[in-house]
């Protein structure tokens, strides 16, 4: 099994990237997502529309097969027919689809962070539920996910951050644990005071990495050697923002630059270029926001930096 990363806007984060002078939107389409040998991916798919108000069974159908047209799993699909094995059908039968599970907007969420919760790309959330670019939600929202999401493995979420507090910048609570033993070496990105710690706020909110204070123009570099997944500014709040990918699963983020120097696909070395720090994005100051992700874990850059 390989780890493929799609790219689709680190939907880094439509609300905030995290203890940004206010609240960015989410980072770039990285998309963590396995692929098994069969080349099948592990990403919920959503149900078919032509399946949303039942399926009538048609002659030579079976029940898994139903299941793969319809896109939900068999399981369900079996369980709210009350059907058991063999799974008998018979022509003409009507079949309901699984009710699909709905998240309910929390404060601070945006599409990218409720779709590493699940683990479904923040693309496939807004085509299921018909949100368009910029991918504005609002608490309360109900958010349908795919059929067969598995609602269970959302424990542990973090609810998106809010600009800290000048009380809160440096006492931020850090709740990480240590980098693991295979972690690739991480140097800083920029040098300058961080004024925004990674942890819960006063203000109830989160910050999944650290914001550096920095002079306009500041070089960016490549944190470790890695490939770049994603450049660009699709998403208000982090304004010019640069996705790169490590060894053993990691990524770092860094965003509200002025001038990315890099492209998608590219190969970077440690400590190489790659952009040029400013602030875009919804900061009033030139500052470089900096995250380190294990997966979708966002571990504490402070732990790791060198």
């Amino acid at each position: 099994m390989r780890m493929r990363v799609l790219i689709g806007v680190f939907a880094v984060v439509s609300t905030v990237l995290v203890g940004c002078a206010s609240a960015p939107r989410e980072p770039a389409r990285v998309d963590y997502r396995s692929v098994e040998a069969s080349g099948r991916s592990s990403v919920p798919r959503p149900v078919n529309r032509a399946c949303r108000n039942g399926y009538t069974v048609r002659s030579g159908d079976t029940l898994s097969e139903v299941a793969e047209r319809c896109g939900v799993s068999m399981r369900e699909l079996a369980s709210t027919n009350g059907l058991n094995a063999p799974y008998t059908l018979r022509v003409g039968q009507s079949l309901s689809m699984p009710r699909p599970p709905v998240h309910v907007v929390q404060r601070g969420e945006n599409l990218y962070r409720i779709g590493l919760r699940y683990n479904i790309p923040f693309q496939t959330l807004a085509s299921h539920n018909g949100i368009r670019a910029p991918y504005a939600i609002e608490v309360g929202q109900q958010i349908q996910l795919p059929a067969g999401t598995q609602v269970a493995s959302a424990a542990g979420r973090s609810s998106g951050p809010t600009r800290p507090s000048a009380t809160s910048r440096r006492d931020a609570r850090v709740e990480s644990r240590e980098p693991a033993a295979n972690a690739p070496r991480f140097d800083w990105p920029v040098r300058g005071r961080v004024i925004s710690g990674f942890g819960r706020t006063d203000s109830g909110g989160r910050n999944d990495g650290i914001n550096i204070e920095v002079s306009a123009g500041t070089q960016v570099r490549a944190s470790a050697a890695g490939q770049v997944v994603y450049a660009g500014s699709e998403l208000a709040g982090y304004g010019q923002l640069v996705l790169l990918r490590h060894s053993n699963g990691y990524v770092t983020a860094y965003a509200h630059n002025r001038r990315l120097l890099v492209r998608e696909g590219d190969q970077v070395e440690r400590g190489q270029v790659i952009a040029e720090a400013g602030s875009s994005g919804t900061v009033d100051s030139p500052q470089v926001h900096f995250e380190i992700r294990r997966g979708v874990n966002p571990e504490d850059p402070m732990r790791h930096l060198r």
